[in-house]
């Protein structure tokens, strides 16, 4: 019995041992639509939090592994520094810059690049393609990104021109690719659009069985296009949520006074943002395009929706019947008492109704977000300024300009970013009106971009060609 006992701990010693090694955290990235940067070394925890409340970026490409990895000391890339970045929210972009193009032009590579021996239909390759693979599960399962998350291989531009070197990438590439499927993870491939990427877009459309294709590709195509299409990838494929696209080459950005040396992405993987199912408060209709005034005698679905508001507010308590009674004004009375910046008149203005639709919780809400709080941050939107939103839950370019014209003209700073301090504008009824159109704020960001520009020139990753 004793023997059975000792023999039973030490199994269980060493499951706890291996344990910590299984990942069981989120799916990088998942379902996403937005924007994300990639930069050297993973920035360190205050300027991670520094950018997520003031920046668009909600993914961060951080490179885990890869023998021609420009970045090897990565003194905060651990399974801790993953683990709070999962916590907050971020989506993760794990890359490796293993085995460059055999005619890569760069003299560092040198005993570091792709076999383009022919022999057996490259299968030297193809095994260097694995064996990048098996590297690359290890180092994500010991930072602890979970089974069936999206590991890049970082393949820099080449001559394709070049028939060894190309079916040789390509061969490589199948390699990685089926190593990865092999250990549960998916396959994501980052090339310039003019050679890894139209490389693989031909021999899809050309060589669909000849090849294991990635499940993502990452285009670097620095058009300043924040899209996911391209000119040298055809619309079938990779589409529509299967592409990352890196459009804008390095620069310095400056978020809540921290700065980073990045490049931007604009990515839809997965099933792109979900919104969730739309459910509103009350079993009546809460969405409009605009909340225009209602007083005593008004009658009408609006009149429902402010009564179904004051009623899970707990100042209304009679029936939803859409009829601006004396009842219904007693409660705006009630509700407009409690609330900073609203007065007391028992008529639903911009005021009341920007602070009705807005009330609840204050989470961090940007770029790429989806579900219930985005709804209920469009309605607001709606009442305080003439944004006319669609209440679809999802947040994307009309809800940016509207926040950051909403934050402009409050006074506070554009970032686009709904952070606690916007949701206390909205909950104390601050309209603004008219916003900036949609030109005008295309204008403001670009002077904004030009003047970071002249910031520090150079790569952010691996080294660009």
């Amino acid at each position: 019995m004793r023997a059975f006992t000792v023999l039973v701990a030490a199994v269980l010693g060493i499951v706890l041992l291996v344990a910590p090694a299984q990942a069981a955290g989120p799916q990088h990235p998942g379902d996403f639509t937005g924007y994300a940067f990639d930069t050297c070394d993973a920035p360190s925890q205050k300027k991670m939090n520094d950018w997520r409340r003031a920046s668009r970026y909600a993914g961060v490409g951080v490179y885990i592994a890869g023998m021609n990895r420009a970045c090897k000391a990565q003194p905060h890339l651990t399974r801790t520094w993953v683990n709070k970045q999962e916590r907050k929210g971020w989506r993760l972009l794990p890359l490796v810059v293993g085995r460059q193009a055999s005619c890569a032009p760069h003299g560092r590579y040198v005993g570091k690049r792709i076999s383009d021996r022919p022999a057996r239909g490259y299968a030297a390759a193809r095994a260097q393609g694995r064996d990048a693979a098996r590297r690359a599960v290890s180092a994500a399962r010991r930072l602890g990104i979970a089974k069936r998350s999206v590991l890049w291989f970082d393949l820099e531009h080449f001559d394709t021109g070049v028939k060894r070197c190309r079916l040789s990438a390509l061969s490589f590439t199948s390699g990685w690719t089926m190593g990865l499927h092999q250990r549960g993870y998916r396959s994501g491939f980052y090339s310039s659009a003019s050679s890894g990427i139209a490389m693989l877009d031909d021999a899809r459309r050309n060589r669909p069985r000849k090849y294991a294709l990635p499940d993502y590709l990452w285009v670097a195509e620095w058009n300043g296009q924040d899209t996911v299409r391209s000119s040298y990838i055809s619309q079938q494929g990779w589409w529509p949520n299967r592409r990352v696209h890196q459009y804008r080459g390095p620069r310095t950005e400056n978020h809540a006074g921290s700065r980073i040396n990045v490049d931007s992405n604009f990515l839809s993987t997965g099933r792109g943002t979900r919104a969730g199912k739309a459910g509103g408060p009350c079993m009546v209709r809460v969405d409009f395009p605009s909340y225009r005034r209602l007083e005593r005698g008004d009658r009408g679905p609006r009149v429902a929706a402010a009564q179904c508001l004051l009623k899970q507010d707990r100042h209304y308590r009679g029936r939803l019947h859409g009829r601006y009674d004396k009842a219904t004004s007693r409660a705006v009375r009630s509700f407009q008492r409690h609330q900073a910046g609203v007065s007391t008149s028992g008529a639903v203005t911009a005021r009341t109704w920007t602070s009705l639709l807005s009330h609840g919780g204050d989470p961090l809400v940007k770029y790429g977000a989806g579900g219930k709080a985005v709804r209920r941050l469009q309605r607001a939107l709606n009442a305080a300024t003439d944004a006319a939103l669609d209440i679809d839950g999802t947040f994307g370019k009309p809800e940016l300009r509207a926040v950051k014209g909403y934050q402009r003209q409050s006074g506070r700073a554009d970032t686009g970013v709904v952070t606690p301090a916007t949701w206390r504008l909205l909950r104390h009824g601050r309209t603004v009106g008219r916003l900036a159109s949609p030109a005008e704020l295309e204008i403001s960001e670009l002077l904004e971009g030009l003047g970071l520009l002249a910031d520090i020139p150079f790569s952010s990753g691996a080294v660009r060609d």
